[in-house]
């Protein structure tokens, strides 16, 4: 049967802007996924949240030519060698591919030790850590008596890590190594850190296996948490509330860390005790 409407040749009525919806289309329930949309967001940050941290991929997709590319922008980033080395003071740059006992070092750069301005000698690596980069580290940092000898790769072999932790007991002069790392920012852009790269193994000291482990997700997570803050800072009209509890999860136990860590370190020595070794008598 027609509407009286029809039948009289008079149109139906059109729902006007303003005008209630009727009673018989209510509005659909909001899905778990609109659930989670942060309201009031500038048009494409879902878009750039899938960028967020990704991993950047191959290195030499960022900086094609190590000389060119990569070494002087080591160069401007000192400050990023220096916070992953944890050389109490500030890197000064002295020159880049400085010539150094026929060899070509990639970053010279000075820092104050004791008082004293000492030599840093950096080489660069974007590929597997080799014979020949290892020879001429070790062959700089000697003739030019560095306090600091830092080796930047993306893989480090184990033999070589083996290689850089002796010297650091047997000179008057640091071995680090360090691994460059990078986090997508967005499609076009990343952020690029140093830190350590994954231990060696030595199966007769997994207390030391473990430890490294540890040391090396602290230092990730350390890396992440500033790479967040940078994208935190740089979108002010994007809401980072979904966010929230896991940051403050993550404070909860890096708080008890950095607890843990003090009190590890007020029962444990500086200085490998000397002397014969004492057996620690069992009470009675």
């Amino acid at each position: 049967m027609k509407p009286a409407e029809e039948e009289a040749g008079v149109p139906p009525a059109r729902l006007q802007t303003g005008d209630e919806p009727p009673s018989e289309a209510p509005d659909p329930k909001p899905t778990m996924v609109d659930a989670i949309v942060d309201a009031s967001e500038p048009a494409g940050t879902e878009q750039a949240r899938e960028h967020w941290l990704t991993e950047v991929g191959e290195i030499r997709g960022w900086f094609a030519h190590e000389a060119t590319n990569f070494t002087p922008w080591v160069a401007k980033n000192l400050f990023r060698v220096r916070d992953a080395a944890r050389i109490e003071h500030p890197l000064e740059l002295i020159g880049t591919e400085q010539r150094i006992a026929g060899y070509r070092i990639d970053v010279l750069a000075k820092t104050l030790v004791d008082g004293q301005s000492r030599p840093v000698v950096i080489e660069n690596q974007l590929e597997r850590s080799d014979a020949d980069h290892l020879g001429r580290l070790i062959t700089c940092a000697a003739e030019v008596e560095a306090s600091h000898a830092i080796w930047i790769g993306v893989d480090f072999r184990d033999d070589h890590l083996k290689v850089m932790e002796a010297l650091r007991h047997s000179m008057d002069c640091r071995f680090i190594p360090l691994v460059i790392d990078g986090a997508r920012l967005s499609d076009k852009t990343a952020l690029f850190q140093f830190t350590s790269p994954p231990t060696f193994s030595t199966p007769t000291d997994p207390m030391r296996e473990k430890l490294h482990a540890c040391l090396r997700s602290a230092r990730d997570n350390a890396i992440s948490v500033q790479r967040l803050a940078h994208i935190v800072r740089n979108h002010p009209g994007v809401a980072f509330t979904r966010y929230r509890a896991i940051i403050e999860e993550l404070g909860y136990w890096s708080y008890l860390t950095d607890s843990g860590v003090d009190e590890l370190l007020e029962q444990i020595a500086e200085e490998r005790p000397t002397g014969p070794a004492v057996t620690p008598s069992r009470p009675e």
